[in-house]
């Protein structure tokens, strides 16, 4: 992942949560009890998704089974001292056939994230996932 300049405490707990979810830890110190996520409709998810806290740590651990491999690179990051936002562009090598997919296949998406942040850790995400055909 490539590392954006430090330019807000927001734009710095995002960039800290989209690298650990990259190696699959734990985001339990980076969010909120009361955390939401919302996953805005894509090829993945045609109704969207929202999870809470539990919902998001069970999608990171899936995730470690479905993919041998996920990457962030981050294209713009700014924000200020409670919000964020996140370009960037998502690759994950299935370490599992899925689909039509065969394992070792490279899916992408090109993504923007928009987080909001209390009390030094994220409590809200939002975001836009456009993955390429597969």
């Amino acid at each position: 992942m490539k590392e954006a300049p430090n330019v807000s405490p927001a734009v710095d707990l995002a960039l800290a949560f989209v690298k650990t979810v990259e190696a699959g830890g734990d985001i339990l110190g980076l969010v909120t009890d009361d955390v939401e996520e919302e996953e805005l409709p894509n090829r993945v998810f045609a109704a969207g998704a929202r999870r809470d806290l539990p919902a998001m740590r069970a999608g990171v651990e899936r995730g470690k089974t479905i993919f041998a491999e996920q990457r962030y690179r981050v294209f713009r990051a700014f924000g200020d001292a409670t919000q964020a936002v996140l370009e960037l562009e998502w690759t994950g090598v299935l370490a599992m056939q899925l689909g039509s997919l065969a394992k070792g296949a490279t899916m992408r998406a090109a993504c923007a994230f928009f987080f909001d942040t209390r009390d030094g850790k994220i409590a809200r995400i939002r975001h836009y996932d456009a993955f390429e055909p597969f």
